[in-house]
């Protein structure tokens, strides 16, 4: 919401201004004429005068007139040569002053305006910038000359724009963490059930930008996938408490462990992290620091990985593993996936992973597969010796084989699709 909340602020910044007293004004700066080149208009570098110059901040709190382009498809301001908007490259300092204030009306970008108004320090969003005009009173904003240009302005894009920044905050959020364990334990498999998944998410609409990967040593095996972090406790930290200030009830979160655990004592269990372990208990504290999301799905593959189906057990989670408390979990006979892993995400991908062929998971027939639907075709598929989990009513009563939904669950699960 913070996001929002400051591309909103910038977005329409000029929008409040509190009223002040208008007091004689200075001479207006006076710009060097541009001259027209290809379909933007340009001055010569040389003649380019300086907006924002020293001269022009010593007027600091005062009031004065400025001439120049209008603009606004980053922040509102008045420029001295609309073409250096056309480079990829930062604009410099001096070549405009910021609006803040009255917003204009009518105006379209490349307009040459006459501004009134007082000269100003920053604060808030624009606080970095030396120095801003505002404007108490859309009277002092004239046009001197209509642009002869047809700039795509902000009445064009900024609604695009929004449009798209508010897809991005409701776009879900991934976490993939393989641990590998050590050099020797670090099969191929992990690196592609992590890899597929990958694949999958981005498919369904996961910005790459929303998935963290946490795998073995921090380096990745091919180019398929990014790599954030190692697997550390300290960076599952860290990946955690990022995605927590940023996800809200809008954003569904996906978490897929993977790769070896192990049996710990007093009833607990661990995943296998490079060269060190996490506790199924430690493992949830970090999980529970997002408070807010809209569902969560994880998936758990490592041995004995049902022990950690009890700690992250809440409402409106839906919580799987492959194996029991006290089961390992298995590879895949050709041993390039996880067994249960490969039957689940080729359900959810709608072909094997492996490029087998085409995989119909959807039993209701609504076109789509849900996080249940995928889970009921991995378990009736797996052939190891393994008995696969699942939860999603929150109640801490999993249910062990056979289809879902039983024994109360699979409800949640039946109404969540990766999307």
């Amino acid at each position: 919401m913070r996001r929002l909340a400051l591309f909103v602020a910038v977005c329409w910044l000029v929008a409040s201004a509190p009223a002040m007293s208008i007091t004689k004004t200075d001479q207006p700066i006076q710009l060097r004429a541009p001259l027209a080149v290809g379909n933007l208009v340009r001055g010569p570098l040389v003649a380019r005068q300086a907006l924002r110059s020293p001269a022009l901040l010593l007027n600091i709190n005062k009031q004065l007139t400025i001439e120049g382009f209008y603009y606004d498809g980053s922040i509102p301001m008045i420029i001295n040569d609309m073409s250096l908007l056309q480079e990829d490259g930062l604009l410099p300092p001096d070549s405009y002053v910021p609006i803040v204030g009255v917003r204009p009306t009518g105006i379209k970008w490349g307009d040459r305006l006459s501004l009134t108004g007082i000269l100003e320090r920053p604060t808030g969003v624009l606080s970095r910038e030396p120095a801003v005009i505002r404007i108490n009173n859309a009277a002092n904003i004239r046009i001197v000359t209509p642009t002869a240009i047809r700039f795509r302005s902000n009445i064009r894009i900024i609604p695009g724009a929004i449009i798209a920044a508010i897809a991005e905050l409701k776009a879900p959020y991934a976490v993939l963490i393989a641990g590998g364990a050590t050099m020797a334990d670090n099969h191929i498999r992990y690196w592609n059930d992590l890899s597929a998944m990958y694949s999958i998410l981005r498919s369904k609409g996961y910005p790459a930008s929303h998935i963290t990967v946490i795998y073995a040593g921090g380096i990745a095996k091919d180019g398929s996938m990014p790599v954030n972090y190692s697997a550390t406790k300290a960076n599952i930290a860290t990946a955690f408490t990022n995605i927590a200030s940023r996800t809200s009830t809008d954003n569904d979160v996906y978490i897929m462990l993977n790769d070896h655990g192990s049996s710990l004592s007093g009833g607990h269990t661990g995943l296998c992290l490079w060269y060190e372990t996490m506790s199924d208990s430690e493992f949830a504290t970090q999980v529970n620091k997002i408070t807010s999301c809209k569902h969560m799905l994880i998936q758990t593959k490592q041995c004995f990985s049902g022990g950690f189906v009890d700690d992250l057990t809440k409402p409106n989670r839906v919580v799987m593993s492959s194996s029991t408390a006290g089961q390992v979990s298995w590879a895949k006979s050709t041993l390039d996936f996880g067994e249960f892993t490969y039957w689940y995400m080729s359900a959810l991908k709608g072909s094997f992973v492996d490029g087998a062929g085409p995989v119909n998971a959807d039993t209701s027939g609504d076109g789509k597969v849900s996080i249940m639907e995928a889970w009921n075709y991995a378990r009736a598929h797996d052939g190891a010796n393994e008995i696969p989990q699942y939860e999603d009513n929150g109640t801490l009563s999993c249910a062990s084989g056979g289809s879902m939904p039983r024994s109360g669950e699979g409800a949640l699960g039946a109404a969540c699709w990766l999307q």
